[in-house]
């Protein structure tokens, strides 16, 4: 999978789906074609407490699906710790870099690899007013994660959360091919202009350089572009404006 142009095609069709089980399956087929064996797409509740509706989507090997459920290791998992800890993406070899380990997180760890998980690169979600959720890939025991598909990986992982918030959050709703979702944000061209910059990897200033305005003034445009998507960082912005198709990573291209 090629960071613009499978990726661009990931998010039109992720965008079109209408079901959770279209997306589990075209999640998998990505979760492939990046190198990975296995995804998780969850938000980090207790799902025995919880009553609303909340993305629990993954394709993990069902043995350890059932240790998950019998054991709770839903409530220790020290990746969802770590995801509290970091607004960007880690492998689990970072997890005890992240979180002081307890000897029950231990344990869980220990279990997953006894399971069949290997390597793992997780994506956190951090949305204003929502619980923390995250998107992961891993690979099968004896398989290393494969480091070149990270920044692909990083963008499907966001997409297909953002999908899966789509689809739990409303009905499923009939539309022609390429019409925008209802109530969808409209950015400014000069909102637009700065997040291109933006995600083109460029600071304020060598935004406000090019533009010939003011550090403020983009620092303002881009805080405006966020409130307007409720989005906490730079990345879900870039993240939610591809998907909504108001850029594409053609734009991202320098």
């Amino acid at each position: 999978m090629s960071l613009f142009s499978d990726v661009q095609t990931f998010v039109h069709e992720a965008n079109r789906v209408t079901t959770l089980k279209n997306l589990k399956t075209l999640v998998e087929s990505a979760t492939h074609e990046l190198g990975f064996d296995y995804f998780a797409l969850v938000h980090h509740v207790n799902i025995y407490q919880t009553k609303a509706d909340y993305v629990f989507l993954f394709n993990y090997p069902s043995a350890w699906a059932e240790i998950i459920d019998r054991k709770g290791y839903f409530i220790d998992d020290p990746v969802h710790f770590a995801c509290e800890k970091s607004a960007v993406p880690f492998t689990w070899a970072d997890v005890p870099r992240l979180v002081s380990l307890t000897e029950r997180q231990r344990e869980v760890l220990d279990a997953a690899r006894h399971a069949g998980l290997g390597d793992g690169f997780t994506i956190p979600i951090h949305v204003p007013g929502e619980h923390i959720g995250s998107c992961t890939f891993s690979t099968k025991v004896g398989t290393e994660a494969p480091e070149h598909a990270f920044p692909a990986a990083h963008y499907v992982g966001s997409f297909a959360f953002q999908a899966a918030r789509r689809l739990i959050q409303r009905s499923p709703i009939r539309r022609e091919a390429g019409a925008p979702p209802p109530n969808q944000p409209k950015l400014t061209r000069r909102q637009l202009d700065c997040v291109v910059l933006a995600g083109r990897g460029k600071s304020d200033k060598d935004v406000a350089q090019i533009l010939g305005i003011s550090d403020q003034t983009v620092h303002q445009h881009v805080e405006a572009a966020k409130k307007k998507y409720d989005v906490a960082t730079r990345m879900q912005l870039i993240v939610r404006a591809l998907f909504d198709s108001q850029l594409s990573f053609a734009d991202l291209v320098t």
